[in-house]
């Protein structure tokens, strides 16, 4: 059984959230022992933000170190103690504490933490000043100092972090991992802190899991409620969104509960993707003394995840529907506070479901999510892939105390987690067997017992049926291998191999892949840079780009080779000649490879059954590993992405000799009676041939088409048989409904991107205001248009940095960011189109109309 996740707390009770009137400061490591010292160490105190780190209250510049491990860092504040009635209790509450903390209250000691991921909650009932003021003090202590202690040495040294000492402390690793987070240490109150009003009787264990059978609900609840002056718990039932279920009670001063539920027919949650995501809301009802409380238990999801794992497969079947994962690597929003408010969390989620995510991973580099980000995956329906928080390193399972600390961890978060249905795998962390295996340990090195089945059995106990995974990755001859089992594939990326690696690679599952230095657009390297084509030698600029540590080149040069396998230039000799188009290009070379990367794994024939992009979002503003920017603005590479991982969608891919395969994929619970357009644009402009099939795909299914049988003839559509100059330039397939709506695009480039600049092209552009205060832009051009984007600061695009084919009349809805201006101005551009353009709308006068 669990303790209780943040904020629940039975009807008569109150939580108070200690957020205001916060200060800190620091002493050198070890100065003063308790609060007694601090009135003689003249220190400055500063206003602090709770929750935060240390960073998030006083770090300014993102691209200067934050050691803030080095010193001791005291916070402070006063709160009254709340006017209850006689015989109330009360707890205070620590969500999460980062690293080495003692809190004292009134000057008495309460508590000692050495794990940021465990929540702390003590009684202070007879410590609290009935009147007066309270005085809440808490010293983070050195976590230099700590690690300075001599300790064992590791089997393995890791180059992802600098001191090795950090695998005996229960920590994050963001801002402490050389070459790819701002070296900024998060020190401090990272989580909620409340002081809890408990009055005659106290929930003080809660245990819920859901889960599907078939279009069968099955619920069980255990739960502890401690009787503190009431006489009984006389009766307990459960309310499931409009039944009543009632549970067993076994009474006594800390009365016990427990039921199992059957519920037929009960709504099923899915992933957004192929289907709804339907939450039940859950609430304890509890009689006690005659009269009734409620526990509110938020809403719970009733789904079934099985892993479909024959021969090397490794496919999640969720309420028996096949599901291809796709999705990205989260990172915090905020680095320096390590949590987002509401409203971001909300906003970047729905950005991420609206482009097509149906799984996110919370990896083992990074921290626990609050309780809203998973509430948010719960109502959005994207799946989580969580990790618990280690990586890479050998840590010390065998040292008792380090043990006890670590199964406490795992224990609280499954208590956590394990209502909420996005979860859809456990795994133990990131890195750790590759890594022993990749410096040459022996196979029985590169696990052990904590990793293999002590997590594993409490992820049964706490969290039934949903699987578990020792490390990522795993599965193959080595843990690294990527035809088998769950991969970190990097073949086109890190390793530069060609696009068809892709296919040659036969990967099953990859938790992370296709880490790019992916350009912001114009506005965001504007904001950050000064100027919308910094020098890439610029050390800002080179100080972002991301790096593996040690290595002897980032991964601007792996864009750079793309950019020269793609667009057939030299990279060093544009950016030289012409800047602007060097970045104009850059942008598009990473969309265009994860979409054919995409293209191939969700293709019928690939036993691909899911890949995560190596980061959401940046940390800080730059040519990151993020498709999101760290303004939260979509990258060129999103909207690629956001085309191949459409439900409904339609993908080309080269298959040498037998030319281009169509493949058409209907992933929702309908059927899809559709319209394929195939057009084949010559090299040199105009339409050589075309052909149009009326396509019929099962719901939750797929079918691959052969261009060369859509037409009828032999095409060389791949320009694999180089009989003579190649016919065509650009082939374009087109997936409508029977109403003509566009339902997915994609586009094949046999000879190339490095298209000719057309000077003269007749594009019309038009826009006009809508009633609702949006903007709506329309583009057309007889002639093929590649990665048209629109540049707006003050607007929102519904879609950019697309290929706009011949005739083809394209509509873009603007939304504005955060003005509410009478003024829409765009600079529309294309890789293939000179000069630059602009399309204007003026907001009409009240009540003349758009």
């Amino acid at each position: 059984m669990t303790g209780l996740p943040s904020g629940t707390v039975l009807g008569t009770g109150r939580i108070a959230w200690l957020h205001e009137g916060w200060e800190l400061a620091s002493t050198p490591a070890g100065a003063c022992a308790s609060p007694d010292g601090l009135a003689q160490a003249a220190l400055e105190w500063r206003p602090a933000k709770v929750p935060g780190t240390v960073a998030s209250s006083v770090h300014g510049d993102l691209d200067a170190p934050g050691p803030y491990d080095a010193d001791d860092w005291w916070y402070r504040m006063r709160f009254a103690t709340p006017k209850e009635a006689p015989g109330t209790l009360y707890r205070l509450r620590f969500e999460g504490l980062a690293t080495l903390a003692q809190v004292w209250l009134n000057g008495q000691a309460l508590l000692s933490s050495r794990n940021m991921f465990v929540a702390q909650r003590v009684d202070v009932t007879g410590i609290l000043r009935a009147d007066g003021e309270n005085e809440l003090t808490i010293r983070f202590a050195s976590l230099d100092a700590a690690m300075a202690r001599k300790r064992a040495r590791p089997r393995w040294r890791t180059a992802l972090v600098a001191r090795q000492e950090l695998r005996w402390f229960r920590t994050t690793l963001l801002g402490r991992i050389p070459g790819w987070t701002p070296a900024i240490a998060p020190v401090g109150p990272w989580a909620p802190v409340a002081l809890e009003s408990v009055g005659r009787v106290e929930l003080t264990a809660l245990d819920v899991q859901a889960r599907a059978e078939g279009s069968t609900g099955r619920l069980r609840i255990e739960a502890v409620v401690a009787l503190h002056g009431a006489r009984a718990l006389e009766e307990a039932r459960l309310r499931l969104g409009d039944r009543t279920h009632v549970l067993q009670v076994e009474p006594g001063a800390s009365a016990a509960i427990h039921g199992e539920l059957a519920i037929a027919n009960a709504p099923l949650w899915w992933p957004h993707t192929h289907g709804t995501p339907h939450l039940v809301a859950c609430r304890l009802e509890l009689r006690i003394d005659g009269e009734w409380l409620n526990v509110d238990c938020a809403s719970v999801g009733f789904r079934e995840i099985v892993l479909d794992q024959a021969g090397e497969r490794m496919r999640f079947i969720v309420n028996g529907v096949p599901v291809f994962c796709r999705g990205a690597c989260w990172t915090p929003i905020d680095i320096l506070a390590l949590r987002g408010e509401p409203a971001a969390l909300r906003a970047a989620l729905e950005a991420a479901r609206d482009a097509g995510v149906n799984m996110l991973r919370v990896g083992g580099t990074m921290a626990y999510e609050s309780e809203d980000f998973y509430r948010l995956c719960d109502e959005l329906g994207i799946l989580v892939w969580q990790d618990f928080m280690f990586a890479n390193m050998d840590y010390p399972v065998a040292d008792r105390e380090f043990r006890s600390e670590v199964e406490a961890e795992v224990r609280h978060q499954l208590g956590r987690l394990q209502r909420h249905p996005c979860i859809a795998a456990y795994c133990g962390g990131s890195e750790i067997a590759q890594q022993a295996a990749m410096l040459g340990l022996p196979a029985e090195q590169w696990n052990n017992e904590f990793f293999r089945e002590a997590i594993a059995r409490h992820c049964a106990a706490l969290h039934a049926g949903v699987p578990y995974f020792p490390s990522t990755p795993c599965g193959g001859a080595l843990p690294f291998h990527v035809g088998a089992g769950i991969s970190h594939y990097y073949g086109v990326g890190a390793y530069r191999r060609p696009v068809s690696d892709a296919k040659l690679a036969r990967v099953k599952f990859t938790t992370e892949c296709l880490g790019f230095s992916n350009v912001p657009d114009v506005e965001t390297i504007t904001r950050a840079f000064g100027t919308p084509t910094p020098a890439p030698h610029h050390p800002l600029w080179k100080a972002r780009q991301p790096r593996d540590a040690g290595a002897g080149w980032d991964f601007e040069d792996i864009r750079d080779h793309y950019v020269k396998e793609l667009f057939a230039c030299d990279p060093v000799a544009l950016r030289s000649q012409d800047l602007a188009r060097y970045y104009a290009v850059s942008r598009a070379v990473t969309g265009e490879v994860m979409r054919r990367v995409f293209a191939e794994w969700r293709s019928p024939a690939s036993d691909c059954a899911g890949a995560l992009v190596w980061f959401l979002r940046d940390f800080v503003p730059g040519a990151g590993w993020g498709i999101v920017d760290a303004l939260g603005r979509p990258k060129a590479a999103l909207w690629q992405l956001k085309r191949a991982w459409v439900p409904r969608s339609v993908h080309l891919t080269d298959e040498g000799l037998d030319g281009l395969a169509v493949h058409v994929i209907n992933e929702s619970p309908r059927p899809l009676e559709a319209l394929l357009e195939l057009r084949m644009l010559r090299a040199g402009g105009g339409e050589a041939d075309g052909a149009t099939q009326a396509v019929s795909v099962a719901p939750h299914g797929a079918i691959s088409l052969n261009a060369d049988g859509m037409l009828g003839y032999f095409s060389d559509s791949t320009a694999a048989y180089r009989f003579g100059p190649p016919r065509h330039q650009v082939i374009a397939v087109c997936l409508k409904d029977m109403d003509g709506e566009v339902l997915g695009e994609d586009f094949h480039f046999p000879v190339g991107m490095d298209l000719p600049v057309m000077q003269a092209a007749a594009v019309e552009l038009a826009a006009r205001w809508r009633a609702d205060g949006k903007v709506e832009a329309t583009i057309r051009c007889d002639e093929f248009l590649q990665a048209v984007v629109f540049t707006c600061e003050d607007f929102a695009p519904d879609d950019n940095h697309f290929h706009l084919a011949p005739g083809r009349t394209k509509t873009i809805v603007f939304t504005p960011r955060e003005h509410d201006g009478s003024q829409f101005k765009a600079h529309v551009e294309a890789l293939n189109l000179a000069p630059s353009l602009t399309v204007r709308a003026q907001r009409p006068a009240e009540g003349t109309g758009g």
